[in-house]
């Protein structure tokens, strides 16, 4: 097999060109958008998450201080008989374990936020290889078909050589 190409036509050239700079346009959007992404979930992370748990954990625990003061105000007010607090202990309850949740959510958060930072510079990292071809070397392949587009058309445009029996 040989070690040139046979190219009777431009177009091929061009359109290869085309389809090159197509797809050197949509892998670097395609890679600015899942940047943006990855940096949009470690922000959220590391200060949306963190921030917005603290607070439920205070509003959560402000609901249990109001269901036992609703279950103190009910034995006051029913005094001296006896009051049955079913209700109100179910309240509190219920108020206690959704702060127990808001408290292992917000430990959620600590312990995935250092794990996603991790996994986001190996992703990184990962397409570094693929960055730099995009942004280095398939520029450097469109130059080069550019010109061997040039070298054809002027390959094209050149006249073959008369011999010596032609009339000139």
């Amino acid at each position: 097999m040989g070690s040139q190409a046979r190219i009777h036509d431009s177009k091929a050239l061009l359109e290869t060109k085309a389809a090159l700079a197509a797809f050197i346009e949509a892998v670097t959007a395609a890679l600015a958008s899942m940047d943006a992404d990855v940096s949009r979930v470690s922000l959220w992370l590391n200060q949306d998450r963190p921030m917005h748990w603290k607070h439920e954990i205070r509003k959560r625990e402000d609901q249990v201080l109001a269901a036992k003061t609703d279950m103190q105000r009910k034995i006051i007010a029913q005094a001296p008989e006896p009051v049955s607090l079913v209700l109100e202990r179910k309240a509190v309850a219920r108020a206690q374990e959704r702060v127990e949740s808001a408290r292992k959510r917000q430990e959620a958060t600590r312990r995935w936020a250092p794990a996603w930072e991790r996994e986001a510079q190996l992703y990184k990292s990962g397409l570094a290889d693929l960055a730099a071809a995009i942004h280095g070397d398939l520029p450097k392949a469109i130059v080069r078909l550019e010109r061997m587009v040039l070298a054809l058309e002027q390959y094209e445009r050149l006249e073959a050589p008369r011999g010596p029996e032609e009339p000139g």
